[in-house]
């Protein structure tokens, strides 16, 4: 990880931080030092968990893309299948074969491989129908 990919305080916001009681969703917390290992051990240990994720990642752009800035910045994919966290360099095993992550043409794709970029308007949509 290079020093440009966190704050000049060492730490990084929580993409996930609504969900699952994040303590960096609390007011005045800039962000999470070991920010991995708190994606692991938080939002992605159970497979409720991840269920609840993998709906949100599909289905808000701003938290998507939240996301593919925060892996990219650690150099990390999710594999949209499993919900696992893994190093660019690493493939995803399953019974049915290999997930690999494939940067893209644009630098913001690939990085969440198999949970399709929901687009903005539709996300807005969403957004304006759940707040009536």
């Amino acid at each position: 990880m290079t020093t440009s990919s966190t704050s000049s305080e060492g730490i990084w916001p929580c993409p996930f931080r609504r969900f699952h009681c994040c303590p960096d969703g609390v007011v005045g917390n800039k962000g999470i030092a070991r920010l991995i290992s708190h994606l692991k051990r938080l939002h992605l240990s159970t497979d409720e968990r991840k269920c609840v994720l993998r709906e949100a990642i599909s289905t808000d752009h701003g938290l998507y893309m939240a996301v593919e800035e925060t892996l990219k910045l650690f150099d990390q994919w999710l594999c949209g299948k499993c919900m696992t966290l893994h190093a660019v360099s690493r493939a995803c095993h399953h019974p049915d074969g290999l997930v690999h992550f494939a940067e893209g043409s644009n630098d913001m794709s690939g990085y969440i491989v198999g949970i399709s970029n929901p687009s903005n308007k539709e996300s807005e949509t969403k957004h304006l129908l759940r707040a009536k």
